[in-house]
């Protein structure tokens, strides 16, 4: 897979961006960075971009082959905690920026899972930390691009950064800007219809429920939810909870699915009485159903909508659903987007280019 030459200039644009219009660093704050082997040209050019911002950047590296070996050797305890020093520099911190590690996320996903549970045993800890300092901060797709993954992807790793290059460095005001007028429609509909020349036409119920934009701004600190401190970017995404009784018809996917490790491929759903009665998949469809196997009630119940906003992306991996026009619907549990199903299944079905009608009204994607 070709790989993308990306210039200072060009990160430095991008990160001098994400500091202004998406984290709105001040003069004398404090930005931490977390940066892993294949992210420090990122982390040098948000460290170099803080500081002409007048921010003071320090950042917390972690050496991929080291983390490896710590893992080989059985050091999971100690790579599962999370150091006092480490939590006096989360209180100290005004901006935190996470970039994805370790790159290998293929090697990572082939632990056993009590081994992978045991590494990030600090999760918990530093979120606790995070919210108790009222810092603000950015998950940044641009670290998630690594070798093994793009071959698990089927993506040319080159396209892949690009992609996330250009959609990380939208503008956050246009974003919301798209986001208002779908917000509207779908906070006070009741009935959903999405349709494609692919064979999809599903209705959908609509439950005059919360209806979220993120758009790449942090929320203030009394209006966030546990873990809203840390925006994704790239951003562009309206998404809210169904109905769980309401679904009739069928969704086709003309996107990937991008799973951690792997993708599914030519998702089909089929939706009667509210439920899901059959899926099926081109390829990849086993990820799908061994989950579902293990779903418990309400796994078939129709779950969120989701509606894509960014024009920077095109089936782009991990943030498939992101992309403009796309309408990703699933299935399962549902409560962390505001619903009542607490299935802990979750699967998911994109298609893009479709028409999306509320009470019969069209939206304009």
């Amino acid at each position: 897979m070709a790989q993308l030459e990306i210039s200072d200039a060009q990160r430095s644009r991008t990160a001098r961006a994400v500091l202004t219009k998406n984290l709105k660093v001040r003069p004398g704050e404090r930005v931490t960075i977390e940066a892993w082997t294949h992210t420090i040209p990122w982390a040098a050019a948000f460290a170099r971009e803080a500081r002409r911002l007048g921010a003071i950047p320090m950042t917390l590296f972690e050496e991929e082959s080291a983390f490896w070996d710590a893992v080989d050797h059985g050091d999971a305890a100690t790579l599962g905690s999370m150091g006092a020093h480490e939590g006096a520099a989360l209180r100290q911190t005004d901006v935190y920026l996470h970039m994805w590690g370790p790159g290998d996320r293929v090697r990572l996903n082939a632990l056993p899972a009590k081994l992978r549970e045991s590494l990030f045993a600090w999760n918990d800890g530093w979120y606790r930390s995070a919210r108790r300092a009222k810092l603000r901060g950015a998950r940044l797709e641009l670290g998630r691009p690594y070798p093994t993954l793009a071959r698990a992807y089927r993506a040319d790793e080159a396209e892949w950064s690009d992609q996330l290059l250009r959609a990380t460095a939208v503008d956050p005001a246009r974003l919301a800007r798209a986001a208002a007028p779908l917000v509207r429609a779908l906070a006070r509909g009741r009935s959903l219809r999405i349709r494609a020349s692919n064979g999809t036409d599903v209705t959908l119920g609509l439950a005059r429920r919360p209806v979220r934009a993120l758009t790449g701004t942090v929320l203030p600190p009394a209006q966030r939810g546990p873990f809203d401190m840390l925006i994704n970017l790239p951003a562009g995404v309206v998404t809210l909870a169904l109905d769980e009784s309401v679904a009739d018809g069928t969704i086709v996917a003309n996107r990937t699915n991008y799973y951690d490790d792997g993708v599914a491929t030519g998702a089909t759903f089929h939706f009667g009485a509210g439920r899901l009665t059959e899926a099926t998949f081109r390829s990849g469809g086993e990820r799908f159903q061994t989950s579902y196997r293990s779903g418990g009630r309400g796994r078939d119940r129709p779950g969120m909508l989701r509606l894509g906003l960014n024009p920077e992306l095109h089936n782009t991996p991990q943030v498939e659903d992101l992309e403009r026009g796309a309408v990703m619907v699933s299935v399962g549990g549902n409560r962390f987007v505001g619903g009542k199903n607490p299935s802990p299944f979750f699967g998911w079905a994109i298609t893009a280019g479709a028409t999306v009608e509320v009470d019969g009204q069209r939206l304009r994607l």
